[in-house]
């Protein structure tokens, strides 16, 4: 503890960090942003399935690719590093290792939809009719995998090396594209869940276009030395970068698999409660992205400053994220007591759903001061390339807290099933706090 009582909590880097934070969290805003857009477009057709399949969709989707979010983070975690310690060619080579990484798994995704996008759909939803649409939905989505997984590398590096206004401009150009051509296909052509699917993908390229070009600016204008590429197959240069990357694969697949059965068991409750929930989520979402601005600008902070092995620096840019994303976390409680009525609104008005996401909106009121911890220290964590840690206490939330609970109070109530979700929350900061004071009595940040 002798450390954080010597951190100067007074002129703390708050402007840095929110220098860093506003451009990914406008960034994270317009990716829920899109999936509002998208649900209003379909939840305002006549058929509420198209709704549900695009949600079920959408959900295989995104755990399918935030599986693989570790890109990001890994990326973000080791070149943040090497920038601190100023090893330009460790920059190089590892943007490069991590480059192919990813397209390889990108491809591998394509390659093996034919298996991972049907076990999926049959995973998560019995109705015939909407697997249906969601199967073939996910079937053109996924030729976007190479590029999202490319991408989440190039916004890694650009985040390590503390630009967070490249990622910025990569997302929203996507999104707004995207938004544009949803749009065109769902509204105008009347092509529903496919057309929803073609301009993802076609959005998801344009992005990957904007990451590769400003990527290969950025190393001529920083000056970066060439990427060594010999050896660049060998066992040893993968073995490391899997090995570290394991750990964040696990914790990722914790957390999702969490998400997951939370929705599949608000599916077993029925349509209704399927589609509040999804309502909520989309809620729950923009509250996520928020806060994960304050966690890049804390992995990016982290990274360097223990990079440059300066732990009072280290402590400061903890401080500062912190106290800046528990502000924002209350802006958020605030602001869902104040609009609940037409958040709803804009989100569904199919009347029975409406009157269910009313019901369990509490939880939405208390999400954000149960979660601002856990993000911000997942963020923390990873800067520092603590990722057996969080895979271990991410696996103890998931199994030791948030099943036992729902299997308690959850298993025929929806508000049951939310307790548990906000509960598993708040026990992944608290755990993680717990590690924080124990790495820093012992001085471990550095082991």
């Amino acid at each position: 503890m002798h450390h954080m009582a010597l951190t100067n909590l007074s002129n703390l880097p708050h402007r840095q960090a929110y220098n860093l934070a506003w451009p990914m969290i406008v960034s994270n805003l317009s990716i829920p942003l899109l999936g509002l857009v998208d649900t209003a477009m379909l939840g305002h057709l006549d058929n509420p399935q198209f709704l549900g399949a695009v949600a079920v969709g959408t959900n295989i989707l995104a755990f399918v690719y935030w599986v693989f979010s570790f890109l990001r983070m890994g990326t973000t975690s080791i070149i943040g590093r090497a920038l601190g310690a100023g090893n330009t060619q460790l920059i190089s080579d590892q943007a490069t290792n991590y480059g192919l990484f990813a397209m390889t798994i990108g491809l591998l995704l394509v390659l093996f939809q034919g298996v991972v996008l049907p076990l999926g759909v049959w995973l998560v939803v019995k109705d015939s009719a909407i697997s249906e649409i969601a199967l073939s939905y996910c079937q053109i989505r996924i030729i976007g995998a190479p590029a999202v997984m490319l991408t989440y590398v190039i916004v890694g590096l650009f985040i390590g090396l503390h630009n967070t206004k490249v990622p910025l401009l990569i997302t929203v150009t996507a999104n707004v594209t995207n938004i544009v051509l949803d749009y065109l296909f769902i509204v105008v052509l009347g092509k529903a869940a496919v057309g929803a699917a073609i301009a993802t993908v076609v959005a998801e390229y344009l992005g990957l276009l904007i990451a590769v070009t400003l990527c290969l600016r950025h190393f001529r204008v920083l000056n970066l030395p060439k990427p060594r590429f010999e050896g660049i197959f060998a066992f040893q240069r993968w073995k490391d970068l899997i090995a570290y990357n394991r750990d964040l694969f696990i914790r990722t697949s914790a957390l999702l698999f969490a998400f997951n059965f939370f929705t599949a068991q608000g599916a077993a409750q029925g349509a209704d409660v399927l589609a509040a929930n999804a309502v909520l989520m989309q809620l729950m979402l923009f509250v996520a992205f928020g806060l994960d601005g304050y966690a890049h600008a804390a992995e990016a902070m982290a990274a360097k400053a223990l990079g440059q092995q300066n732990l009072e620096a280290f402590f400061r840019a903890c401080w500062a994220t912190l106290l800046s994303a528990s502000v924002i976390a209350f802006g958020y409680t605030a602001f869902f007591i104040f609009s609940r009525n037409w958040l709803i609104a804009l989100l569904t008005d199919i009347p029975s759903v409406t009157v269910l996401a009313k019901t369990y909106y509490l939880w939405i009121i208390l999400i954000p001061l149960a979660s601002v911890w856990c993000y911000l220290l997942d963020g923390i964590f990873i800067g520092a390339g603590k990722t057996g840690t969080m895979r271990n206490w991410m696996l103890i939330a998931v199994f030791g807290v948030f099943l036992p609970l729902w299997a308690v109070f959850g298993q025929d109530s929806n508000h049951g099933l939310w307790l548990s979700f906000v509960m598993f929350n708040f026990f992944r900061g608290a755990s993680l706090a717990v590690s924080f004071l124990l790495m820093t009595k012992h001085n471990k940040w550095y082991a």
